[in-house]
């Protein structure tokens, strides 16, 4: 796309300065903008399409489509795939990687493991650095900090004339057992910035991730020095194009930990935000459960490019200590436990060599897009399926910003249907079903196999395609109730609007829980809530809105993986030792189903963790003004097609814009505003809360509440 005009600063006169804070969400498909006012509290939200490959012009599209001024930017924080993007599609830096000598090839024995055992045809996605860029120096520090061998640091010289010769423009160092003992690292990184300057960018494991599991963290370290060059280039060329247009205030970038961090913060670790929109749009599902009367929600976020689910327990989203962009690349930062999958509105579908359906996970995104688009995309998508089946209007789709057109739609389909012999509506419709059995499964991920009981839980839906899908994937897994925010499409912006500035640093413990010292890890929680309040001070974080939080990873002895734990305080005597043990023992439990007896396996304290935040204002999100019967938010009727009667039916079109608290519709029918549009099918009804919430309520089993419209009252000319 061709350099756009910067949106001047002076295109509409306003009577005062507005103090905004601004949330922008770059998804693969949509650019989101959400605005709140902090003085009328009034909030507004836009959506433009992305443009790919920077993404920058959609920002500054968004801010001119927002008709915002710079000078009325308070606080801009912004969220992104365009980390994950990067190693998802292989486009990061040319990377280097210095390890200790015999230890050259960690990251292709990765766990030795693999994602389906009876996949004969499998094949490993290519590891981040080319094993003939992973280089080795003589140098060795044993599993209690000490010394074996001292660095060789000719190696160091001679791995960093290598790299200069090809071309390397960023180096990971990881060095066996350093988070044990950071001397050989911090040396490294001197001479290679001696040997190679400023051009080179250069991370160690210690400084970024001082933790046990060797792979794990030289995977982390990898993947950030891969990063690094990127997002530097990303941040810089988006702070200078903010700044010709008038803003030159700090850009917080959200991180997969539910936070946001500094731009400086960024691009030190930017393997940290990776997965930072779709933290953000667990964070507005959250706010919007609760805004509904739901503490425990599943938050479902479905765009254009994935579809991202999340559960939320009694208010407190779920964190995961690792987690995995693609196979054998972790990344071991705090993440909320999330499971994305390709199933977003642009999701291809596709008949495999057996001959059956498939939908995603490979997706038309934003560019050349679904086939209704005429962009060259002549293969059927999830968004072409929902336009032929008459759930999407043409005329209106993202506020008639784009045009989509029902008869490529259909031709797409048709080739699609001539492949399996059915006729063009079954197609369609076996798409939408492929789509909602992915989700309903990846659901299971993050609820049954976490010891969950997804019926007791609400589904929040957002995204732009999530309202389309909610109701049918809620019936599948049984749950009650399914939210629809009033304005979907831009949950994950509204999160971020939220969520709070957030660092964590963390101290490998190592010990069994009998054998810890209460009184040394007390100190070591100390020494880290210190380093905690520097980074707040640093941060120019007032005192009143200064918080520490405080948690342990804990495990079975001899066991990898760990879980974090949260903790009131910091352990002090035997019995928060123990109380910690008995916690874990319980979450164990309740997500395996068993736990092992005390004689068999004792319990293993692995990294104690600070939590430094910064806390933001909450927003005020506007209650309804004034009530309003579904009938006159009627709009017209058209043909959709539903499973349940197996032919298109006539279906009252509501105007989202026009339903006022209290209204209540039986489906089925379909809301329509600028950002999505909501399918309530046959058998479910719907009502509108005091915050304007759409409460799909699925136990009514078809019982027309009193007052509610039907789809009878479309005939009567609405």
């Amino acid at each position: 796309m061709g350099k756009r005009a910067i949106p001047s600063a002076q295109t509409k006169e306003r009577e005062h300065v507005r103090k905004l804070r601004v949330a922008v969400d770059i998804g693969g498909t949509f650019t989101d903008l959400v605005a709140y006012d902090e003085e009328s509290r009034e909030l507004s939200s836009f959506k433009t399409p992305s443009t790919p490959p920077t993404f920058i012009e959609g920002v500054l599209d968004a801010l001119e489509k927002a008709g915002i001024k710079p000078e009325e930017i308070v606080a801009f924080k912004h969220g992104s795939t365009i980390a994950t993007n990067a190693i998802i599609e292989r486009r990061g830096a040319r990377t280097g990687l210095i390890t200790t000598k015999g230890f050259r090839d960690v990251l292709g024995a990765g766990r030795a493991n693999r994602p389906d055992l009876f996949n004969s045809n499998w094949d490993p996605s290519p590891a981040l650095v080319p094993r003939r860029h992973i280089l080795e120096v003589d140098e060795r520090i044993d599993y209690e900090g000490t010394v074996l061998t001292e660095l060789n640091e000719d190696d160091v010289r001679t791995a960093a004339r290598k790299f200069k010769a090809r071309e390397i423009e960023s180096v990971a160092v990881a060095y066996l057992n350093s988070f044990m003992r950071d001397d050989h690292e911090r040396r490294t990184k001197e001479i290679l910035q001696g040997e190679l300057g400023d051009e080179v960018a250069i991370c160690t494991s210690s400084e970024i991730l001082p933790e046990i599991r060797e792979f794990e963290r030289t995977s982390t370290v990898a993947a950030n020095a891969y990063l690094m060059p990127v997002i530097d280039r990303y941040i810089d060329g988006l702070m200078a194009r903010l700044a010709e247009w008038g803003y030159e205030g700090e850009v917080y970038v959200t991180h997969s930990g539910g936070g946001v961090a500094t731009s400086a913060a960024a691009r030190a670790v930017p393997a940290r935000i990776c997965h930072s929109g779709p933290a953000g749009g667990v964070i507005g599902g959250l706010l919007v459960g609760q805004l509904a009367g739901f503490e425990s929600v599943i938050t479902f976020d479905m765009g254009g490019t994935s579809a991202d689910l999340s559960l939320v327990h009694e208010g407190t989203p779920t964190l995961a200590p690792e987690w995995r962009v693609d196979w054998n690349i972790p990344i071991l930062f705090p993440a909320i436990d999330l499971v994305a999958i390709g199933a977003g509105g642009g999701a291809i579908a596709w008949v495999d060599t057996g001959g059956s359906l498939r939908a995603g996970p490979q997706s038309a995104g934003a560019a050349p897009g679904p086939a209704c688009l005429g962009n060259g995309n002549e293969e059927p998508t999830i968004t072409d399926a929902h336009l032929y089946l008459g759930r999407l209007n043409p005329d209106t789709y993202l506020g008639g910003d784009l045009e989509i057109d029902p008869k490529l739609a259909e031709k797409a389909i048709a080739g699609l249907a001539a492949k399996l012999s059915l006729s063009v509506p079954e197609a369609a419709s076996g798409i939408l079903r492929i789509a909602n059995a992915n989700m309903t499964s990846a659901t299971h991920l993050i609820s049954v196999e976490r010891g969950y009981d997804p019926r007791d839980f609400a589904l929040v839906a957002g995204g732009g395609a999530g309202p389309l899908h909610a109701v049918e994937i809620a019936r599948e897994l049984g749950l009650p109730h399914v939210v629809v925010p009033p304005t979907p499409g831009v949950t994950s912006a509204l999160g971020i609007l939220q969520v709070d500035l957030r660092h964590d640093i963390l101290r490998p413990v190592l010990q069994q829980a009998g054998q810890i010292d209460p009184k040394a890890l007390a100190k070591t929680y100390e020494e880290l809530g210190a380093q905690a309040l520097e980074i707040l001070e640093n941060e120019r974080i007032p005192e009143g809105r200064r918080t520490i939080e405080l948690s342990i990873d804990a495990r079975y002895y001899g066991q990898t993986p760990y879980m974090n734990l949260k903790l009131e305080k910091a352990p002090e005597s035997d019995a928060d030792i123990q109380a910690i043990v008995a916690q874990y023992r319980s979450q164990y439990l309740n997500e395996f189903g068993y736990e092992l007896p005390e004689d068999v396996a004792a319990v293993e304290l692995v990294n104690a963790r600070v939590g430094a935040i910064g806390l933001t204002d909450d927003v005020e999100l506007p209650k309804a003004s004034s009530s309003a019967e579904a009938s006159k938010a009627l709009r017209e009727s058209r043909d959709v097609y539903f499973d349940e009667t197996g032919e298109f039916t006539e279906t009252p079109i509501y105007d989202r814009g026009r339903l006022g608290e209290g209204a209540q519709i039986v489906g089925p029918a379909i809301v329509e505003q600028t950002d999505t549009t909501l399918l309530v099918p046959p058998g479910a009804s719907a009502r509108v809360d005091g915050y304007l919430n759409i409460v799909i309520d699925l136990a009514a089993n078809g019982r027309v509440p009193a007052g509610a419209a039907t789809a009878a009252d479309a005939s009567k000319g609405a």
